[in-house]
């Protein structure tokens, strides 16, 4: 007898059982597909949709009503990107790190006006938003002016003084770097980055400046190698990445020069009641932007997230009387945010250890960035 004529057909129950496993396996391979097609394929509530190709945005112009708007960004180019809301050099709303294939939502609060819109790398053409005019009678009074005057007196005194001890770092770091003492650059390095981090808020209203200081290498064509990237992200390369000060001294001078111009534009300027709350929510979302999916957090992201959650502490305590009379119970969530992110983080001045987990610091970060996004609204502020 033949080996072909010994094997026995499937039985009937066999045969039913192969075809429900089948069938299953489809289903399973259809919601995956279908998952797929929704991270560039937004679904349900989206808002607006902005999708960033290699070249800009698509559509380059926008025209939505005044008042708080969701924009949905899909990036279609083959680079994590940010986008971008600016008046004039202000950056009012951001997403950043978005990754190839993927969208991300972004909700800002819009007056009527015309702004423009970053759309991917910074050497892209940027598109235009138009803001047409909402009714405002349906809009809660929003608190006078007057009831910020004490906080941003006490902000304005906080930010003089660490302008002066970003600058004297600066000029630290450059002196270090001409000298090509790389251990004396690294130290001056951490305390300008420091106090850097301790303006992020101001600093990031400030769409030019904020590029120069802070943009990160996936920002620019030629990542490293582009002669556009300068700043933080660019000495960080030099002086931990390569462990050198060689090409650095004209760096460290622009970083100078901008930090000299920062001061002089912040002098001048008042900072508007709103971005007390959702400026600071915004930086600590653009961490995010960077750090999502990660499985640890390094040293120097590590400390950087330090300084940011330093600076979110002055906020919250500026924020504190205004919020104890409109909200106590706004008050107490986010200051339990804060603290449970403070009790996470090892202290400002200790040895930043090599990673540590990320999932709890992710967390703990998103609550406090969440909790700052919603105070406006709580105190019935408008931008």
């Amino acid at each position: 007898m033949s080996h072909a004529a010994s094997v026995a057909p499937p039985s009937s129950r066999a045969l039913r059982l192969g075809m429900a496993l089948s069938f299953l396996l489809t289903l399973v391979a259809l919601g995956v597909f279908t998952l797929s097609l929704r991270a560039v394929h937004p679904v349900g509530d989206a808002g607006q949709v902005v999708e960033v190709t290699a070249t800009g945005c698509e559509p380059n112009r926008l025209e939505v009503a005044a008042g708080r708007r969701t924009f949905t960004v899909v990036n279609r180019s083959n680079r994590a990107i940010e986008w971008e809301i600016i008046d004039g050099v202000m950056v009012l709303a951001e997403r950043e790190n978005i990754a190839p294939g993927l969208r991300q939502p972004l909700t800002a609060t819009l007056q009527a006006g015309d702004y423009v819109m970053t759309c991917g790398l910074l050497s892209n053409p940027r598109g235009t938003l138009h803001v047409l005019a909402g009714d405002a009678s349906a809009q809660p009074a929003a608190l006078p002016a007057t009831a910020f005057v004490g906080a941003l007196a006490e902000y304005r005194v906080y930010t003089t003084l660490q302008l002066r001890r970003l600058r004297a770092s600066a000029v630290e770091l450059r002196d270090a770097i001409d000298a090509g003492d790389l251990d004396a650059a690294r130290r001056a390095y951490r305390e300008a980055r420091r106090a850097d981090l301790h303006l992020a808020m101001p600093i990031g209203l400030y769409s030019d400046i904020d590029q120069r200081l802070n943009a990160h290498a996936d920002d620019f064509e030629r990542r490293e190698a582009d002669p556009a990237f300068v700043g933080f992200h660019r000495l960080a390369y030099g002086l931990f990445g390569q462990q050198d000060t060689a090409g650095l001294a004209p760096i460290a001078a622009q970083l100078l020069t901008d930090v000299e111009t920062l001061t002089e534009r912040l002098k001048h300027a008042s900072i508007p009641p709103a971005q007390l709350a959702d400026g600071t929510s915004r930086v600590l979302e653009a961490w995010l932007d960077h750090h999502r999916g990660e499985s640890a957090i390094a040293g120097p992201d590590l400390a950087d997230l330090v300084a940011l959650t330093e600076g979110a502490d002055k906020i919250v305590s500026l924020l504190a009387p205004l919020l104890e009379g409109q909200s106590p119970a706004t008050l107490q969530t986010l200051e339990a945010n804060l603290s449970t992110l403070q009790q996470d983080l090892p202290a400002a001045d200790s040895s930043m250890p090599a990673g540590v987990a990320a999932g709890g610091l992710l967390q703990a970060t998103s609550a406090l960035a969440d909790s700052l996004a919603g105070i406006n609204q709580t105190l019935t502020l408008k931008g």
